[in-house]
């Protein structure tokens, strides 16, 4: 009996971890962003291999660079899914299309996010399905780009 109580506390103890460990937000403070990168390279275009963050930096075919992003319209509706974009543990591998890069004032990069068209991607490093509107922000300003 003590042996079944002590493997349940220990099974509660790790699915407690797994569930706090699960969701990681975007965390950048909203003060520090002066200047918003898009970048995106449309998925009608087939690759031989899937688009990295790296590759999709070099190759993209589009960008949209909106400076002193605190200025602009655009600013309310970066701030709202910006608080709300979090990053899941990965369900499978990426082929990532578009990029939102954050820098600050002095222009070091603050944060990097990146999609593929089925809602999953990477945050600083961190992959797997993302959630929040930051994709869907970031598409609504490229839209009618690859037309």
């Amino acid at each position: 009996m003590k042996t079944v109580f002590v493997l349940g506390a220990l099974i509660t103890a790790l699915v407690g971890v797994a569930y706090t460990q699960t969701a990681k937000p975007l965390s950048v403070a909203p003060e520090w962003v002066q200047r918003v990168e898009i970048l995106y390279f449309p998925e009608r275009i087939e690759l031989r291999a899937a688009l990295t963050p790296e590759r999709l930096e070099e190759f993209y075919r589009y960008k949209l660079e909106i400076r002193d992003v605190q200025e602009s319209a655009e600013w309310e509706k970066l701030l709202s899914v910006m608080r709300e974009t979090s990053v899941e543990p990965p369900q499978r591998s990426h082929d990532y299309r578009t990029a939102v890069l954050l820098f600050d004032q002095q222009g070091k990069r603050v944060s990097s996010v990146y999609f593929d068209q089925f809602g999953g991607g990477t945050i600083n490093g961190d992959s797997g399905t993302i959630k929040g509107g930051l994709y869907r922000w970031a598409k609504s300003l490229l839209r009618g780009a690859d037309e």
